[in-house]
């Protein structure tokens, strides 16, 4: 493990002023994906897939490598994977493509954990198609009740839309057996996995999912670009949910052909510099993961802290990682939250999209600390000495 300094000093929005722990929300960029942005915008920029000069085909050699470092994040193939400018607008691109396969009496499952995200669009495709969104249970430690979802997957289950870990919780499901039961089912298994690929590995082959949506904000990349990564099938079948330049591969006046494979999912000008930002950071992220201090020990570090302040409740399944979701006792989630950032610690309240888990959690929102890269022990003592001075201004 190298000097935590070393690490920070690769982030320009990180100082020892402010501790960041809203690193669910979104990351601090790392300084390789400033950089590559800045080379694209300073070389001389220009559209990809539009022009034979030499400014466009390094554009479009740039943007194209990007995917397959992009892809490879979930052990894919570039071929498999759409740039989106969000995980919503993967997750939405999907609902829409397999709006076709849901008939009246239909099944969505869904889990406890998802963000709105994830739970808006099944509910509209659901309710146009005559269908059902049926949530899987929650045990009292947190942790989906396997048991239960299993036993909610039958012949009527068409969609099974997941994500691998919570962005409240940190909980991480077990998403393989899911697909397991999904797919004997014959359902369609789909995984948000936003909150996982900066902290876990991920394996879309070793989870058996048929899409897998994640984005580049919060693995240390600029905001503003997702991908959304397909089995070939889903590739071939899917109907594009955003018509425009780019998809089509011939317009007549009376008729349109969409390009082959990922293409047709790509209408209107791609953030190319965002794409060429966000392979920057992935590739440092694993060398910034293997030479922190370690996520762990300071999630035990941070839970057994709160653990220790009269009247705070945290919510904490066992298999948690990187998120610590709490309340304090007679106080709103905002309040505190707003005294902490007074003090320069970021960390977030409400329910973080995803109020149907929070409202079983707490009536008023819950507090969120989520760890980054280059969080360390002493962030995690400044957040932990600074509450009891809330407890006590705010009460």
């Amino acid at each position: 493990m190298i000097d935590i300094s070393t690490i920070r000093d690769q982030f320009p929005g990180i100082t020892r002023d402010v501790v960041y722990l809203d690193n669910a929300a979104t990351t601090q960029m790392h300084r390789s994906a400033i950089e590559a942005m800045e080379g694209y915008w300073r070389q001389g920029r220009a559209n990809v897939g539009r022009g034979l000069y030499p400014l466009a085909e390094s554009a479009m050699k740039q943007y194209e490598s990007a995917r397959t470092t992009i892809a490879e994040v979930v052990g894919a193939d570039a071929s498999q994977c759409v740039f989106t400018k969000s995980v919503t607008e993967g997750l939405n691109t999907l609902a829409f493509g397999l709006r076709s396969r849901i008939g009246s009496g239909d099944e969505i499952l869904i889990s406890p954990f998802e963000h709105h995200a994830n739970i808006l669009p099944w509910r509209r495709i659901a309710k146009e198609r005559g269908a059902t969104v049926r949530v899987m249970p929650m045990m009292e430690n947190f942790e989906l009740d396997f048991a239960g979802a299993q036993a909610m997957i039958n012949e009527r289950t068409k969609i099974v839309a997941v994500t691998l870990v919570s962005n409240v919780l940190g909980a991480v499901l077990p998403i393989a057996k899911l697909a397991h039961f999904a797919h004997q089912a014959g359902a369609t298994l789909i995984v948000d996995a936003a909150q996982a690929v900066a902290h876990i590995p991920v394996s879309m082959r070793s989870l058996g999912v048929d899409a897998i949506v994640f984005g580049a904000h919060k693995m240390y990349g600029p905001t503003g670009i997702g991908a959304l990564v397909m089995a070939p099938e889903l590739i071939e079948s899917l109907e594009p949910m955003i018509l425009g330049g780019g998809m089509v591969d011939l317009v007549t006046d009376e008729t349109t052909t969409w390009r082959e494979g990922i293409q047709k999912f790509e209408g209107g000008s791609p953030n190319v510099e965002a794409a060429i930002g966000w392979a920057a950071a992935a590739e440092a992220l694993p060398l910034l993961t293997k030479e922190g201090p370690g996520e762990v020990s300071l999630r035990s570090q941070l839970v057994s802290g709160l653990v220790s302040i009269p009247g705070v409740t945290v919510f904490n399944p066992p298999n948690a990682i990187g998120i610590v979701a709490f309340s304090i006792d007679g106080l709103h989630p905002h309040d505190v939250a707003d005294f902490l950032g007074a003090e320069g610690i970021c960390v977030r309240a409400g329910n973080h999209c995803a109020a149907p888990l929070v409202q079983r959690l707490s009536e008023n929102g819950v507090l969120r600390a989520s760890l980054g890269v280059y969080n360390d022990e002493q962030d995690v003592d400044r957040l932990l000495e600074a509450l009891p001075r809330v407890t006590a201004q705010l009460r």
